[in-house]
């Protein structure tokens, strides 16, 4: 069914009766590539067929032929497929199947081949004196010079010799006028077709003619817009989605399915519209749409005054609209049969005009990218910059895929080296495996060379130490400041970052570095510089810690590093250090939400490495609260975000916070599991290795294995005094090793450690005070446990510790049973269950004792127990804590100034809400009361 194209079938139809009656004529009909002209022609010959003898009609003779590209170079071509069926004089036929010289010498024919056409058109007159004759012929314009010859030449032929000729000529840019239309056009003969494009209606009625109403409606309007009206390219959509739906009309989809058909279609249609046309499609299909005219044509090749002429024959075939593709599929058709070579090729074209032409630098980059390839030294600088804004942007896959390029052909081999050390710190932000396998390599070699800039070979030393290459990196570090050939030593500033670094997570490597004036003591201001001052700062704050400054000065280093420098890839690494140091003095309270923060942010911005990090120093922050639950999570999360491969060494900090959490929760074949899995080379020469030992030596503990937990603890603290940390706040060794020999009934040695390390404490109130405090009082007689084990509550509520919190209130409530103290002991129990449950600490839950029931009658009415739901007010705490003192009712009421019926009432009040019926029992429910605060 054709849509319409009325009025042209009824012209065609006119023309046909006007041959029966004895009046021939010839027919041109034109339009571009899909839009309908070899449908019309075909349902003429169609309405001929019909009218032949065999349909009651008059005898014609039917002569079809259709041009091809090869039939260009052929002669007589087109007239051989015309006469092939007809009967000839012998010599003609033998002249026309036989070997025909070149028929054009300078663009004119010779008089040899202007004779044979003479002869040729002679003969098909001669076939029309018998019958009207019929000639079609498809693609006109492909034909050769001398069959078009002949064609015009009948063209030119009085009406009256019964011949018509109907012939089909595709307009469009990049092909030469076709000699055959030209021709008739100049001398004005015969009649002409101009196929335009189907309108909106026509298309939607012929969706109706192939899918039905129903589904036209639906999708005739997109069939149109992917079309623009295109007889070809509206019949192969249509036969697309009908063959993806199928089925009943109700059936057929909402949206127009457009596939392997429409693509084809599209091909053809570039492929017939001209060679111009087809390498702008080309080349708007690579660059993408809204590319600029003058880029277009440039890498197209075509003149800018061409260009304009193959848009609109594009924008006419309906493939292209205001210079881009009407449809994905068209733009992904063409894409398809360019060969990568070929896109490569047109990336560069356009990357060099912008270039010359000073073009956005992105869109440089952008093709360069595509391209693989860079023209000059100046395109790798441009590189460099894009991925710096990338970053900027955490576009790391941009980043990476700019800084890969510019390595790939970067003619200067430092800043190669540089470039490369900036690609592996991009790389490092996902996976510290992939830097490992592509470019440490190239980072060593270039640090022995010299090649690389100084300040960046503490970083390639980072990823040697992260992957447990220790002796290659002490290696290096003695090459470095050995002064050897090539080898460029670190900045001053560099060394010191690099020495305190290295004593606190290798220290074995620390002595590599030749000695040289430290700061100690006072921090740096942080500069406009803040990645790097921070770094600096950062080792000053280590070595206080490691020389036992006091707390407020590192509280003071850490919050200046942690309030200036954002989170990146430089400073990652710093702002843990200052995290860990938080921690090393006990201010979990300012380390929580920091690092809570620093995870967020790391998280919105996608980058794993960070987040794994960050995630394992909060682990350890869980860890020394007391929350195993959320320390597993935390750990995991880890482990989740960043496999156990990438880890490296570092992966002992993570295992230790597993190990410890499970054996906590007494989920003991958990910990185990995380005792099972392998450890990487050299991890027992850095401090991630002390932790796991140390995690790993409380299991045994839990588990009963006293001699091998007493090994684990022996071990970790040779470990840190052999490195020079042998500080309690870093790990508590000597409090654990103490409760082995505790439990090996040795309470001498217990009594030493605990005592020893009562004295490298860092003040009576700090949690490794605490721990040994705790562990003291288990040497001591029941009298003198009561006065310790009160201290150690007070420390590990002031630090916020609450599994050993928990434990400690259960050796209390234990302490007061045993003392037949059973009113303190019921107040400590309800605190110590809560605790433990806060923990999830199932083995602490089990032990806690249950509270025993007064023997005497007159007790029963006291009052039990219970989690205090009303605060004291502030009166009321002052006159209940003198009364703890052991202040009478009157001295309390000189003191305060106040009536004895005051203090009376106020010690009423405050029994009732600290659940109390004694005096005594005041300064146990006070420091209880601020333990049900944390």
């Amino acid at each position: 069914m054709l849509i319409e194209r009325d009025e042209q079938v009824s012209l065609l139809a006119r023309q046909f009766e006007g041959l029966t009656a004895g009046k021939g004529g010839t027919v041109v009909v034109s339009g571009p590539a899909g839009s309908g002209k070899t449908a019309l022609l075909r349902a003429f010959l169609g309405e001929v067929a019909d009218k032949c003898p065999s349909g009651g009609g008059t005898a014609v003779t039917l002569l079809t032929a259709t041009g091809l590209p090869v039939t260009r170079s052929v002669p007589l071509g087109l007239i051989s497929q015309l006469l092939m069926s007809v009967e000839l004089p012998a010599d003609l036929r033998r002249e026309i199947d036989g070997d025909i010289p070149e028929p054009l010498v300078d663009h004119v024919l010779t008089p040899a081949a202007a004779q044979l056409a003479q002869r040729i058109v002679e003969a098909v007159l001669a076939l029309a004196a018998e019958r009207p004759v019929v000639i079609a012929v498809d693609d006109v314009q492909d034909g050769d010079a001398l069959s078009l010859e002949c064609l015009t030449n009948l063209a030119r032929r009085p009406v009256a010799n019964h011949v018509l000729v109907v012939a089909t000529v595709r307009s469009g840019v990049g092909d030469a006028p076709c000699r055959f239309h030209g021709a008739l056009m100049h001398e004005g003969i015969g009649s002409g077709i101009r196929l335009g494009r189907l309108s909106k209606r026509g298309v939607v009625a012929l969706a109706a003619d192939r899918l039905g109403r129903a589904v036209a409606d639906r999708i005739g309007s997109a069939c149109y817009e992917a079309t623009g009206g295109s007889c070809l390219l509206a019949h192969a959509v249509l036969e697309d989605h009908a063959a993806e739906y199928g089925g009943l009309a109700e059936q057929r989809g909402n949206e127009l399915f457009a596939g392997e058909a429409f693509g084809r279609a599209v091909l053809g249609c570039l492929d017939r519209g001209g060679s111009a046309a087809r390498r702008v499609a080309e080349t708007v299909a690579v660059l993408g749409d809204g590319v600029a005219p003058e880029l277009l044509a440039d890498v197209a090749g075509v003149p800018e005054h061409t260009l304009a002429d193959a848009v609109e024959t594009l924008d006419v075939m309906g493939v292209l609209r205001h210079g881009g593709f009407r449809h994905p599929v068209a733009r992904d058709a063409v894409l398809t049969r360019l060969t990568a070579a070929d896109r490569e090729a047109m990336h560069a074209r356009g990357a060099g005009y912008l270039q010359r032409t000073g073009g956005p630098v992105d869109k440089i980059v952008e093709h360069l990218l595509a391209a693989r390839t860079v023209p000059d030294q100046n395109a790798v600088l441009l590189l460099q910059c894009v991925a710096e804004q990338a970053l900027l942007a955490d576009d790391l896959d941009r980043a990476t895929q700019c800084l890969r390029l510019a390595v790939q052909h970067c003619a200067d081999e430092r800043r190669r080296a540089a470039i490369v050390s900036r690609l592996a710190t991009v790389v490092w932000r996902n996976s510290p495996l992939a830097v490992a396998e592509r470019h440490l390599r190239t980072l060593i070699k270039a640090s022995h060379e010299g090649t690389l800039p100084a300040d960046q070979v503490p970083k390639v030393l980072c990823y040697m130490l992260w992957h447990g290459r220790v002796e290659e990196a002490g290696d290096l570090i003695s090459k470095l400041y050995r002064g050897d050939d090539g080898a460029v030593a670190p900045t001053a500033e560099d060394t010191h970052s690099l020495e305190w670094w290295l004593r606190h997570s290798y220290p074995p490597l620390a002595a590599r570095i030749p000695p040289r004036e430290r700061v100690t003591g006072s921090f740096q201001r942080i500069t406009p510089n803040v990645v790097n001052s921070g770094r600096t700062v950062a080792a000053g704050l280590i070595s206080s810690v490691l020389e036992g400054a006091p707390a407020d000065n590192v509280v003071i280093g850490a919050q200046q590093i942690l309030q200036s420098c954002p989170l990146g890839d430089e400073s990652l690494e710093t702002l843990a250090t200052a995290l860990i140091s938080l921690l090393y003095v006990d201010r979990l309270d300012l380390a929580r939400p920091w690092c809570d923060e620093l995870i967020e942010r790391s998280r919105k911005r996608g980058a794993p490495t960070w987040t794994a990090v960050l995630c394992s120093v909060r682990a350890d922050i869980a860890r020394r609260e007391g929350y195993m639950a959320a320390t597993v999570r935390y750990a995991n999360e880890a482990l989740d975000v960043m496999p156990a491969y990438c880890w490296g060494t570092n992966i002992g900090v993570v295992r230790a916070s597993l190990i410890v959490g499970h054996t906590r929760m007494d989920e003991y074949e958990e910990a185990a599991e995380q005792l099972h899995q392998p450890v990487p080379e050299g991890i027992f020469e850095s401090r991630f290795g002390l932790h796991y030992l140390f995690a790993r030596g409380q299991y045994h503990l839990a588990i009963g294995r006293h001699y091998a937990a007493l090994n684990d603890f022996n071990a970790t603290g040779d470990l840190l005094a052999k490195w020079g940390m042998d500080l309690p706040g870093i790990v508590a060794w000597r409090s654990a090793a103490a409760e082995c020999h505790l439990a090996l009934g040795q309470k001498g040695w217990a009594r030493e450690l605990a005592e020893e390390q009562l004295r490298l404490s860092p003040s009576p109130t700090s949690r490794p005070a605490g721990l040994a405090t705790r562990v003291l009082a288990a040497t001591k007689g029941p009298k003198e446990r009561v006065p310790l084990l009160d201290a150690a509550v007070e420390v590990f509520t002031r630090c916020g510790a609450r599994f050993h919190l928990a434990r400690t209130l259960l050796d209390l409530a234990n302490i007061h049973h045993e003392l037949g103290e059973d009113g303190k002991a019921r107040l400590v129990i309800g605190h110590a269950r809560r605790m433990a449950k806060e923990c999830r600490a199932r083995r602490l839950q089990r032990d806690v004792p249950a509270p025993r029931t007064p023997e005497r009658d007159e007790t029963a009415d006291r009052p039990r127990w219970s989690p205090m739901r009303d605060d004291l007010s502030d009166a009321e705490r002052r006159v209940a804590s003198l009364a703890g003192l052991g202040h009478t009712n009157r001295q309390i009421a000189e003191k305060l100034y106040v009536t004895v019926s005051t203090v009376e009432q106020h010690l009423t009040r405050a029994y009732r809400k600290l659940g109390i019926s004694r005096r005594s029992d005041l300064n146990t429910a006070l420091r209880l009361q601020v333990v049900e605060a944390i």
